[in-house]
């Protein structure tokens, strides 16, 4: 396994080839789509992958950080991205194609991003989790708290862990 990291967070801008985009754009779409079990309509699993287009991935890079994980073959099987909002910053999405998961990958790329969190001088992490059973775990495993109550409505909600 192999990770490579995009870091535009200390100001320089580094942009993805149209054909790794295009396959984070893929994952992230393909993946959300594979762990929905009933909690979203498809029009709502639109909504949800909303800013997963080239244009909006490589706009959000420019100011962010993306962690990528390749198997051996190089083929991309798992992505983090964290975004500013602010002067904070998020992690926006974690994903691992579902074949890959629960198999400690989404826990390196994790890791990966709460280093990065504490090399930046943060205290805290928040992340935008879907309404996933599984997401929400996930986050919990990591000593994420959620923070307040998503209605119906609602396509994401926040959890919260200081560092």
């Amino acid at each position: 396994m192999k990770i490579k990291v995009i870091d535009n967070l200390k100001g320089k801008t580094e942009s993805l080839s149209q054909s790794k985009v295009d396959n984070v754009v893929a994952l992230i779409r393909k993946n959300t789509q594979d762990v929905n079990q009933g909690e979203y309509r498809s029009d709502d699993l639109e909504r949800l992958n909303d800013f997963a287009t080239p244009e909006k991935i490589q706009k959000e890079l420019e100011r962010g950080y993306l962690a990528m994980l390749f198997n051996d073959e190089k083929d991309l099987i798992g992505c983090a991205l964290v975004v500013r909002r602010g002067i904070r910053l998020i992690i926006k999405t974690l994903q691992v194609k579902t074949v890959y998961c629960r198999k400690g990958y989404g826990s390196l790329l994790y890791k990966h991003c709460e280093s990065l969190f504490e090399q930046m001088g943060m205290n805290e992490i928040e992340v935008e989790v879907p309404k996933f059973p599984r997401s929400e775990a996930f986050y919990r495993s990591h000593g994420f708290v959620k923070t307040g109550n998503p209605t119906q409505r609602d396509l994401r909600f926040a959890m919260f862990k200081y560092i």
